[in-house]
């Protein structure tokens, strides 16, 4: 029963660590050749692989990746809005700077805090987390 334990226990964190790990290292290789395949990770069922995937693609920082981490910013899952915020930072590209602003209307502090974030690299201003500044802001300069 212990060994049973033990192998369930190992297969668990294997599922869960692999695939973490897989990301990492694409992200820091900014492979071109994987966008696809970690947009389309994008919509796995789990979470934690649509969490790798955002964190690769803002590594690999390919605009292809843009929309589809836009859309990330939505996903039900509060991990996968803040890294998708995040990795949108690291691309850098003008089409996130709307949605990242309608993200700071985000309930969780951490995905506000990461859009304020991704929003200061992307336009090299500093509001902070004030949505009323950065609306503001984007109505005049859109």
């Amino acid at each position: 029963m212990k060994r049973t334990k033990i192998v369930l226990a190992l297969l668990v964190f294997l599922s869960v660590m692999v695939p973490r790990y897989a990301a990492e290292v694409l992200g820091e290789t900014k492979d071109p050749h994987e966008v696809d395949r970690l947009i389309g990770d994008l919509k796995d069922s789990s979470w934690q692989i649509r969490w790798y995937a955002a964190e690769a693609l803002g590594g690999i920082k390919d605009a292809r990746a843009v929309e589809p981490l836009i859309a990330a910013l939505k996903d039900k899952n509060v991990y996968v809005r803040g890294m998708a915020a995040w990795a949108l930072g690291e691309i850098k590209d003008a089409r996130a700077v709307e949605p990242l602003i309608a993200a700071l209307k985000d309930e969780i502090k951490d995905v506000i805090r990461r859009a304020a974030e991704a929003l200061r690299n992307i336009t090299g201003k500093d509001f902070g987390e004030d949505l009323a500044k950065w609306q503001e802001w984007w109505e005049k300069n859109k």
